[in-house]
């Protein structure tokens, strides 16, 4: 990563929390490029809508008290199998953190 970033990136986007939970990489890199993600895409399968709404709520919170900036997301692209309901939970999650910080 380190190489990457001397490369000149100044932003990324997918991660697994198998490999490195987010928190990790804002610790490691908050502070020299943007991070984009954080919400793992089997909380998008596996969850209901009331919990994946929950758990982005949570972690959204989370990342932006934790960072100087961070785009949330899913940790990698958006694949036909992930269920609609999980998908329309993060979106909403976001837009009502979207709304908290506009106030």
């Amino acid at each position: 990563m380190e190489a990457i970033i001397d490369l000149g990136i100044d932003a990324k986007h997918s991660n697994e929390d198998e490999i490195a939970p987010f928190e990790k990489w804002i610790d490691l890199y908050n502070d020299r490029i943007g991070l984009f993600g954080g919400i793992d895409l089997n909380t998008l399968c596996l969850n209901s809508y009331e919990d994946v709404y929950k758990v982005v709520l949570a972690k959204g919170e989370k990342y932006m008290a934790m960072s100087k900036g961070y785009g949330l997301g899913s940790g990698n692209s958006i694949a036909e199998y992930v269920p609609v309901d999980g998908f329309m939970g993060m979106i909403d999650a976001a837009n009502s953190l979207r709304r908290k910080c506009n106030k």
